[in-house]
């Protein structure tokens, strides 16, 4: 399977698209568009590909993709369970930047917005981590008039660049699709690694999934993703550990275990490496968290 190029369709004569998705799960293929996304998650939990970054995405972030940035959502294995009620709910303005108009970006009002816009080339995102009057104004979305959509659109791009908390996703920036035969060799690699990540995965295995040579491989992944094999297998155990150290009841060694680690020892340094914390500090800060 090819990742898809989405043409993503404008109702009536509108110069943007309002998408409410409320379903089992979200749409599980990497993919990427000529429009920008706004996207505010309601409901659901997962991994989020957006570029080269792989990260947690949960209820309450509002991100920003660039166009053409390859994202995919990814949810938990529980949202694929026969009996599961679990289920996803997300709002979605989809907009070309020249919807506003050389002129209209290029006003001193509107200069903060026009650089945003140039950010979202690497993927942006805002954790509000609860509802708040924005939020609320962007579930009314269906229900607003065109203009009052498009003036939540422009509230919602503005409180953006005023949060401090606004994070740039990926390290690369996307302005224009790859050839489909990448898109189609990273959609694979990502699906291989994030089913697999639990058993032992070779540099070999990954090259066969990709068609490649372990050495044209390495060149590949370093070329879309800025990161080595071991890189991105480590970013995804790590992440599932966060998750299983967040919600679940194992301890630290079932969990370095169950995510595909040989010793615990080896977890502590890499779980330390990339979250500045060792697995046990980092359940202590999420306990604190939740007092």
């Amino acid at each position: 399977m090819k990742a898809l190029l989405f043409r993503v369709p404008t109702v009536d004569d509108r110069s943007f698209r309002v998408q409410i998705d409320s379903e089992k799960h979200f749409y599980q293929r990497l993919h990427f568009h000529p429009e920008l996304q706004l996207t505010l998650i309601k409901e659901g939990t997962g991994t989020l590909v957006a570029g080269d970054c792989i990260d947690r995405f949960q209820p309450y972030d509002l991100l920003l993709l660039g166009a053409n940035v390859p994202h995919v959502l990814l949810n938990d294995s529980e949202y694929f369970e026969l009996d599961s009620s679990r289920r996803v709910v997300a709002y979605s303005f989809f907009f070309n930047e020249a919807m506003l108009g050389e002129l209209f970006l290029k006003s001193p009002e509107l200069i903060h917005i026009a650089d945003l816009l140039r950010e979202a080339t690497h993927g942006v995102r805002l954790r509000y981590g609860e509802p708040n009057a924005l939020t609320q104004q962007f579930e009314k979305i269906s229900k607003l008039r065109p203009f009052e959509q498009l003036m939540t659109l422009l509230t919602t791009l503005d409180s953006l660049t005023l949060s401090s908390d606004c994070e740039r996703l990926s390290g690369t920036a996307y302005r224009r699709p790859n050839k489909p035969v990448d898109h189609q060799r990273l959609e694979n690699v990502f699906n291989f690694i994030l089913t697999n990540y639990a058993n032992t995965v070779t540099l070999d295995d990954v090259a066969n999934v990709a068609n490649l040579t372990p050495h044209a491989f390495c060149r590949f992944l370093r070329m879309h993703t800025r990161k080595t094999f071991s890189q991105l297998l480590n970013e995804v155990r790590v992440e599932h550990a966060c998750r299983l150290l967040r919600d679940s009841t194992q301890s630290v060694s079932q969990i370095a275990f169950g995510c595909g680690y040989a010793n615990l020892s080896n977890f502590n340094r890499q779980f330390k490496q990339l979250m500045n914390l060792t697995p046990r500090e980092y359940l202590k800060s999420v306990s604190e968290l939740g007092k």
